[in-house]
């Protein structure tokens, strides 16, 4: 077996989804890995077709056929799954998810305190999507819920519940979470997602994609940009040990970049340059994020994504060219690029650390 990852190189929202939907489309691929974070990604795919959707619980391969895997790093969310899934069948597909019994789950509680935490820190937010990430792993060091208790039909799932909701909400924010409609949804919620995720494990996804979320730049280890950053591994730290569960040596990695970065949510912004305007339909202004803010590429690039390949052998993908000379591809943005655009313009050479 072989792997494919994808990895985003700067603060995210680099093409990443766009990678991921030209490999399965092109080369073909097992499964899809989700290796880091949970849904509040926002990867985006056009199939030369014309449909489009952001990709946040599942796979960027949907469109292309290919199942997705969520590992035992990535943080599930029922409420947002179902939400996603709509839009999906709405397209006319339907998708197969696969997943870790260790997956954390994220309730609707942990999202509420989640944009308490944010509201109250007013101008010093972190950055945060308001989705619950981080409030999902605080919690479970205390409570936890996995994807294993649901497939087990956890019989006090109302308790602990009322528990996060009661002590916990109001450790975490002073005061509590009085949504008793909201309990019963998400519990109806829970044992329809159980339904309709399949157990399996690593070792059983031939020749997978991993699918990063975030980029090197947000990884939770990155003390430069701290708190500014998300609560997971980025880059090939994941990645590695899922390899090496399911025995793969034979890994390739593709670092994305746009030719410009970009920063969606708090935090610096080296060399933030607030007269570049580039269109963006996916990262729209946003309640805890604001708008997306623009910088020329850093010198850094090359050194932070050999540091995190190591020994990895590696491709360099460079994204939104036309939006720094218009001339190269006068239309591409207009709709969103395809797999097919990559095709035309696919240059990237095999390079190691």
């Amino acid at each position: 077996m072989r792997a494919r990852v994808v990895i985003g190189a700067n603060f995210g929202d680099e093409g990443k989804g766009l990678m991921t939907d030209y490999l399965c489309a092109t080369e073909g691929a097992g499964m899809v890995v989700r290796f880091n974070g949970g849904a509040q990604a926002g990867h985006t795919v056009v199939t030369p077709e014309g449909d489009r959707h952001v990709f946040s619980h599942f796979g960027s391969g949907t469109l292309a056929g290919v199942p997705t895997f969520l590992s035992q790093f990535f943080i599930c969310n029922p409420i947002l799954f179902f939400r996603e899934l709509d839009k999906l069948r709405a397209l006319g597909f339907e998708p197969v998810v696969y997943a870790h019994p260790q997956c954390l789950v994220t309730t609707f509680a942990d999202m509420i305190i989640n944009q308490r935490k944010e509201d109250e820190r007013g101008a010093k937010r972190h950055g945060s999507c308001g989705v619950g990430i981080h409030e999902t792993i605080e919690r479970s060091t205390v409570i936890n819920l996995t994807l294993a208790d649901l497939w087990n039909r956890i019989g006090n799932l109302e308790s602990l519940l009322a528990e996060i909701c009661d002590k916990y909400a109001r450790f975490r924010t002073g005061k509590p979470i009085n949504e008793p409609a909201m309990v019963e949804a998400f519990i109806k919620g829970c044992w329809a997602f159980a339904e309709h995720v399949h157990p399996l494990g690593i070792g059983q996804c031939k020749d997978p994609i991993f699918e990063g979320a975030q980029g090197l730049l947000l990884d939770q280890d990155n003390k430069e940009f701290f708190p500014h950053v998300t609560r997971s591994n980025t880059g090939m730290k994941n990645v590695r040990m899922l390899c090496a569960q399911a025995r793969i040596s034979d890994i390739d990695a593709y670092y994305v970049s746009r030719s410009y970065l970009t920063r969606h949510g708090a935090g610096p912004l080296p060399g933030q340059d607030d007269a570049l305007r580039y269109d963006d339909s996916t990262n729209v202004d946003h309640p805890y994020q604001g708008r997306l803010r623009f910088a020329p590429l850093d010198a850094a690039l090359m050194t932070r994504i050999r540091v995190d390949a190591a020994s990895t052998p590696f491709r360099l993908v460079i994204t939104h060219c036309d939006q720094r000379k218009p001339t190269l591809a006068a239309d591409l943005y207009s709709h969103g690029p395809t797999r097919d655009d990559i095709s035309r313009a696919n240059c990237a050479k095999r390079l190691t650390a």
